[in-house]
C-alpha cells in the first residue's frame, strides 16, 4: 500500500541535483572576481563575467520555462547540464590562454545552467499531492546545506596547482560536477516516470485539491523576490563592513554561518507552512529579516552582526520556501508560466541586491543602511497583511 505521506524517490535525486547547482554557484562567487581581476583589461571590468552570469539567468528564465512546456523538463535540464560542462572547460581555457572573453563566455554559460537548475524545486512537485508540496520544495532547497559546507572546501583545495594557473582546477571541477549531475538527472527522470505511472489513477484528484488565487500568487512572487533582494544586499553589506572593521577570515566565518542559516531551516519549514500556511510563512520571514536589520542598530558589539546574519538567513528561507511552496500549488497550463515569471523577478532583484550594497553603504553608512531596510522589511510585512485582509473581507 502506497504511503501518501512519504516523499517519492525522485525528490531526493533533485535534492542531490540542487546541492550540485548551489555548489557551482558558491564556487563561482569564490573565484569570479579574483579571476576577472587577473584577466580583465581594466580593474573596472573585473566583475563583468559575474555580472554576465546574472544577466544570463535574467534573460533566459522565461525562455526555459516555455521550452519546458514544449519539450519537457528532462530535455531542458540536460541542456543546462551541457552548458555547465562547457562553462567549466571554457573557464579552464580562459586561464590557460589568459583570455578574458573566454572567462565572460564561461560565466554566461554557467548562468544558463543555473537558470535551468532553479526549476529543480518545482520539478519535485509535478506529480505529488498538494499536502506534500511544502515538504518536497523545502527538501530540495535544503541542498544548500551541502553546498555551504562542501563548496568552500573544494575552493580551498583546488585553488592552487603546481603546474596550472591558480583557480583553473575549480573550473574543471564544474565540468566534473556536470558529469555527475547528468547521471543524477537520468535517475531522477526514470524515478519520476515510474512514480507518474503508479500514481496515474489518483494524480488528478490529488493535484486539484488546492486553488491558488491570483492575489496570493502576487504575494508569493514578490515575497520571494524582495526577500532575496534584502538578503543579498544585507549579506554583502555586512561582509564589507566586517572586512573593514575586523578581517577577511572573520567576515568569511560570519558569511558561512549565514549561508548555513539560509538552508538548515529547510528541514523543518514544511511543518511551519502546513501549520500557518505559505503566505503567513512569507510574512514571518520578513518580520525576521526586519529583526536582523534592527539588531546592529540597537547593539554596538559586532557579535550581534553575526547573530543578525543568522536571523537574516532564516528569514530568507521562510520567504523563499513559502513562495516556492505557494507557486508549486498552481496547476494546469499556467504552472510553468508563473514559475518562469517568478524566477525572472527573483533574478532581477537578486541582481540588484548584488550590485547595490557598495553604493548604498557608502551613501547611507552602516547604521542608516540597517535602518532603511528595517523600515522596508517591516513595511512589506504590513502591506502583505493588509493585502490579505482586504481581499478576504471582499470575499476573494
Amino acid at each position: 500500500m502506497r504511503n501518501h505521506h512519504k516523499l517519492p524517490s525522485h525528490v531526493y535525486f533533485l535534492l542531490i541535483g540542487q546541492s550540485i547547482n548551489l555548489t557551482t554557484a558558491v564556487l563561482s562567487v569564490t573565484v569570479a572576481a579574483l579571476v576577472g581581476l587577473s584577466l580583465a583589461p581594466t580593474v573596472s571590468s573585473a566583475t563583468i563575467p559575474y555580472g554576465l552570469q546574472f544577466l544570463a539567468i535574467l534573460v533566459s528564465t522565461v525562455l526555459f520555462s516555455r521550452l519546458m512546456k514544449k519539450f519537457g523538463r528532462y530535455r531542458i535540464f540536460n541542456a543546462g547540464i551541457g552548458f555547465l560542462f562547457l562553462s567549466g572547460i571554457i573557464g579552464f581555457l580562459s586561464l590557460i590562454d589568459k583570455n578574458f572573453l573566454y572567462l565572460c563566455l564561461s560565466h554566461f554559460l554557467l548562468g544558463l545552467f543555473i537558470s535551468t537548475a532553479n526549476f529543480y524545486r518545482f520539478a519535485a512537485t509535478d506529480t505529488i499531492s498538494s499536502d506534500l508540496i511544502p515538504k518536497a520544495t523545502s527538501m530540495v532547497i535544503s541542498g544548500g546545506v551541502f553546498a555551504a559546507i562542501v563548496a568552500p572546501l573544494l575552493a580551498i583545495n583546488l585553488a592552487k596547482a603546481s603546474d596550472l594557473p591558480d583557480y583553473s582546477l575549480i573550473y574543471l571541477a564544474l565540468s566534473a560536477l556536470a558529469i555527475i549531475l547528468f547521471v543524477i538527472i537520468h535517475f531522477w527522470h526514470r524515478a519520476n516516470i515510474h512514480h507518474d505511472k503508479s500514481s496515474l489513477k489518483t494524480k488528478t484528484a490529488l493535484l486539484n485539491t488546492t486553488e491558488v488565487r491570483k492575489y496570493i500568487i502576487v504575494i508569493g512572487i514578490l515575497g520571494g523576490a524582495l526577500g532575496y533582494y534584502i538578503m543579498n544586499l544585507m549579506m554583502i553589506a555586512s561582509s564589507l563592513f566586517l572586512k573593514q572593521s575586523h578581517s577577511f577570515d572573520y567576515a568569511s566565518y560570519a558569511i558561512q554561518m549565514h549561508v548555513l542559516a539560509m538552508f538548515l531551516p529547510s528541514f523543518s519549514v514544511a511543518k511551519i507552512i502546513n501549520l500557518i500556511n505559505s503566505v503567513n510563512t512569507i510574512i514571518l520571514g520578513f518580520v525576521l529579516i526586519s529583526l536582523s536589520c534592527l539588531l546592529p542598530i540597537i547593539f554596538v558589539d559586532t557579535v550581534f552582526i553575526n547573530i543578525a546574519l543568522v536571523v537574516l538567513g532564516i528569514g530568507w528561507n521562510f520567504t523563499y520556501s513559502g513562495g516556492s511552496a505557494l507557486l508549486s500549488n498552481i496547476q494546469g497550463e499556467q504552472r510553468l508560466r508563473f514559475q518562469g515569471i517568478n524566477e525572472t523577478v527573483i533574478a532581477f532583484f537578486a541582481t540588484l541586491g548584488a550590485f547595490l550594497p557598495a553604493p548604498i553603504l557608502s551613501y547611507f553608512g552602516w547604521i542608516n543602511t540597517n535602518l532603511v531596510f528595517f523600515i522596508f522589511s517591516i513595511s512589506i510585512s504590513a502591506v502583505f497583511i493588509l493585502f490579505v485582509f482586504a481581499f478576504k473581507k471582499r470575499g476573494y
